[in-house]
């Protein structure tokens, strides 16, 4: 369902007319009339407001927002990157580019840090927003290294779990092809170090076989 019908569709079995909504979230009726007629998505703040007036859960109507904001080229660009995604989940964590190099989603960002002269490797940086942020399960077709920089984390690999902090285990390996998820106990960041041909380029196209 698209973000203006859940909104439409919630707001109807409510027996809230446009203005009344517009009331509750504290903004004008022009603004609710654009949001279900014209698609327009609205900042985060006015979602979560949103959510609270429909009664809906707060995550999954940021979710429904962030997945509205994202072009086709960044869907692709995470497409190609996590190669085991199933079409449920593809896009379960939606991110936007937010600018060069850096991706947001509502539980984590993502920014790109640096790549070796020779394309060998890639380091970027995860970050947790939120405790309990879930990152479904993926699988990129080179090894990778995270890195506990801040935080606690939890990384199930082929089943296997560990918990990720300066405090504990510092970091693991993800051997290449092996599906793996991450999930934040507490906000925090996250190293990651991927080894192999990796290539960054001006374009999502050219950038279609980079990790992250």
């Amino acid at each position: 369902m698209e973000f203006s019908e859940i909104i439409r569709v919630h707001r109807e079995q409510l027996n809230l007319n446009k203005k009344q909504l517009a009331e509750k979230v504290g903004v004008t009726q022009p603004y609710i009339v654009q949001i279900e007629n014209d698609g327009k998505i609205p900042g985060d703040g006015v979602v979560l407001r949103l959510a609270d007036a429909l009664g809906l859960d707060r995550r999954e109507l940021l979710f429904a927002a962030y997945r509205a904001r994202a072009s086709e080229d960044t869907r692709h660009y995470f497409h190609s990157i996590f190669d085991d995604l199933t079409p449920t989940e593809e896009f379960s964590q939606p991110f936007i580019e937010a600018r060069k190099d850096q991706f947001e989603s509502p539980e984590f960002s993502i920014r790109h840090l640096s790549t070796s002269a020779d394309s060998s490797y890639q380091v970027a940086l995860l970050t947790a927003k939120v405790p309990q942020a879930s990152f479904s399960t993926h699988a990129h077709s080179v090894p990778q290294v995270l890195v506990a920089v801040e935080g606690s984390f939890e990384v199930t690999v082929d089943g296997k779990t560990v918990t990720l902090s300066k405090d504990r285990q510092l970091s693991t390996v993800v051997p290449a092809r092996t599906p793996h998820k991450i999930r934040s106990l507490t906000t925090g960041r996250l190293l990651t170090v991927t080894l192999g041909r990796v290539v960054r380029g001006g374009s999502v196209a050219a950038a279609a076989r980079a990790e992250v």
